[in-house]
């Protein structure tokens, strides 16, 4: 029997009628073992941490602790009878875990914020969301158990942005999933907390952005390597079809992406699609778990959803994606040329000041050495340099705005193809500064100047529009 995990984020838990769809897709998965993966109500997690960060300001902590009470009373009394004993466990669980949130910030007020105490009161909303989930279920007489992840998923010490410890992980998961998955006489459907784990001593641990799809995709890892049963894959319940070709903000007529692999599925989320995170990706790569993104409100669907597996489409571009804001920094001296170390100087300062880096060229004389980051970090990364005797002394710093254009997909290989891109490009007179390919040929990244983003993205997607999978191309 198929192992179906399936992630809900909070869009997905907001109302009877949500709930009702969750229903409904039970149903239709009824033939399958299920593993429900919930996310925070919307706007829970930031409201938590709102308030981990003002523990001082006693009325911003009462109003917030109110408003998270509301939130989940709300949907409580909106999905069950008050007169249950589902309303009655929901509404016991939510002033248990409020209680315990008080606590934690009193805590917080008398130690200072920690990074454990941060990841602690983050988990709260998937704590609720999640219970109350698995009640709902119960209450529609499917059989539900709820499991709080931070049982189940062990990580490093890495609060805010944790990794799995997969033979740690993988223990517990046989311990305590395998034997319900594998009961030949009940089916039980499991509901797991998304977002959190802990780490070997105990402490509460997030991963970070994309955390509940992350979770998903840990479970599905641990549950192959551990089950007897390999047939499992993962749906990621969303508010879209699916992954797109392009941001439909810089063209209206995008393309759904029907199949793409692991490798360019982590391109193109890299690359600014906010539907995925890559990390979510390298946890079923190697064990080819196939992954779905669907469409919430449309259950049924039969064709228009996006599936990552082994399968793919190589004479395909698969995406056009952008970074917007960027800035491109470029360090000059002719006085010193052969000098050694000088690119691992200029990652030791960026690493101190905590700046990713990327696009990075070296001219071959060695003459000039330009890099680019974040838009956001480009006042702290130019300051960070100017502070620094080797370079104020010795180099020119100049930097300008600019914007990245990537391409994705195995067609970006073939020569003709880059002749098609850049013919698109001089017909809107879009100089290219700088031209990078990623080391499995899969990606091209275009550095341009911001104010030839739009042009050139569309000028591309034009002209190549009958190299997509879905094209629906009108020249």
């Amino acid at each position: 029997m198929t192992i179906v995990i399936m992630k809900f984020g909070g869009s997905c838990l907001q109302n009877n009628e949500a709930f009702g769809k969750i229903l409904d897709i039970t149903n239709i998965y009824k033939d399958s073992k299920k593993i429900y993966v919930a996310s925070a109500l919307q706007g829970i997690t930031d409201i938590l941490l709102k308030t981990a960060h003002n523990v001082v300001d006693k009325k911003e902590i009462d109003k917030n602790i109110a408003l998270i009470e509301k939130k989940h009373l709300d949907v409580i009394e909106e999905i069950f009878n008050q007169d249950t004993e589902y309303y009655t466990n929901s509404k016991d669980w939510l002033d248990k875990k409020l209680s315990e949130l008080e606590d934690c910030i009193v805590d917080i007020e008398e130690f200072g914020l920690e990074p454990y105490y941060i990841d602690y009161i983050s988990s709260f909303g998937e704590i609720l969301s999640t219970y109350i989930l698995s009640q709902y279920l119960e209450s529609k007489k499917i059989n539900s158990i709820f499991i709080s992840a931070n049982s189940l998923i062990i990580t490093n010490d890495n609060f805010n942005n944790a990794y799995p410890l997969y033979e740690l992980t993988n223990a517990r998961i046989k311990n305590h999933l395998v034997p319900l998955l594998e009961n030949p006489k009940e089916n039980t459907l499991i509901c797991v907390t998304g977002f959190i784990g802990r780490n070997k001593i105990g402490y509460t641990t997030t991963l970070g952005r994309g955390g509940s799809d992350y979770t998903a995709t840990i479970l599905a890892r641990s549950i192959y390597d551990e089950c007897a049963d390999k047939d499992i894959k993962i749906i990621l319940w969303k508010d879209v079809d699916g992954l797109l070709s392009i941001n439909p903000k810089y063209v209206s007529e995008s393309f759904l992406i029907r199949n793409l692999d692991y490798i360019e599925a982590k391109q193109i989320a890299n690359f600014g699609a906010k539907v995925l995170h890559p990390k979510c990706l390298e946890a079923i790569e190697e064990r080819k778990i196939p992954l779905e993104i669907r469409n919430f409100n449309k259950p049924l669907e039969k064709e228009k959803f996006t599936i990552i597996s082994n399968k793919t489409n190589k004479d395909q571009i698969k995406g056009i994606s952008a970074i917007e804001d960027a800035i491109v920094i470029t360090i000059i001296s002719g006085s010193m040329v052969d000098i050694p170390g000088v690119l691992g100087k200029i990652f030791d300062v960026m690493g101190k000041n905590k700046i990713s880096v990327s696009f990075v060229a070296q001219s071959s004389s060695e003459i000039s050495t330009s890099f680019v980051v974040n838009g956001e970090d480009s006042e702290k990364a130019i300051k960070a340099l100017k502070s620094e005797e080797f370079f104020s002394e010795f180099y020119h710093i100049n930097w300008e705005p600019v914007s990245i254009i990537n391409i994705t997909g195995l067609k970006v290989l073939d020569n003709k193809t880059k002749s098609d891109i850049f013919n698109a490009l001089a017909k809107k007179n879009v100089n290219v500064k700088g031209i990078s390919q990623s080391n499995d040929e899969l990606n091209l990244s275009l550095l341009v100047k911001k104010e030839k983003l739009m042009d050139g993205i569309n000028i591309v997607h034009d002209d190549l529009c009958e190299e997509f999978e879905n094209n629906n191309c009108t020249n």
